[in-house]
């Protein structure tokens, strides 16, 4: 079931260039729209994060392919915890 309505959620993050840059794959491959509107830096960083073209399985999708990219690229050794 796709949404019309704009939903606005808030996701911890490790990088926001990271969560750019999966939010822009995960637009162009499932057709959403996820937008970063406001990043929140303080001990923690947190992104808010703006939707409207979506299925609500597709707020869970952007998340655990920004967690797997970010334990790939731990694995790798290009950031850490």
């Amino acid at each position: 079931m796709e949404q019309n309505k704009e939903t606005i959620f808030r996701l911890m993050v490790t990088s926001v260039d990271t969560l750019r840059q999966q939010i822009e794959k995960y637009n162009h491959r499932f057709k959403t729209d996820f937008e970063i509107i406001k990043v929140i830096d303080d001990e923690v960083m947190f992104c808010d994060i703006k939707v409207t073209k979506f299925q609500t399985s597709d707020i869970f999708g952007l998340g655990f392919t920004l967690a797997r990219f970010e334990q790939k690229l731990r694995e790798e050794g290009k950031i850490d915890w």
